[in-house]
């Protein structure tokens, strides 16, 4: 039987699809989760608990969900004017 993990930036994060030991998936709705996630990559990185290649990965990828959630609170906010403009 499997352990949860508890719910580090890092651990539990696996290599192999379909699953890993993580009771529960990294979730990045909005920029706040961004940032705390990547203090975490960089806190791990610093205590040397995950690899410098991963956290590379990981700090790219932060950037790119970075740019979708700016872009989708941006597509929102000009559907609600646009909607408002209509009336």
């Amino acid at each position: 039987m499997k352990k949860a993990v508890k719910d580090t930036a890092c651990k539990g994060l696996c290599n192999e699809s379909g699953g890993c030991d993580r009771k529960t998936q990294i979730r990045l709705k909005n920029l706040l989760d961004v940032r705390r996630f990547l203090a975490r990559v960089l806190n791990d990185l610093d205590a040397n608990r995950i690899q410098e290649s991963k956290a590379k990965a990981l700090g790219y990828l932060c950037s790119i969900m970075k740019d979708i959630i700016r872009d989708s609170d941006l597509e929102q906010r000009i559907a609600k004017l646009e909607k408002e403009i209509e009336k």
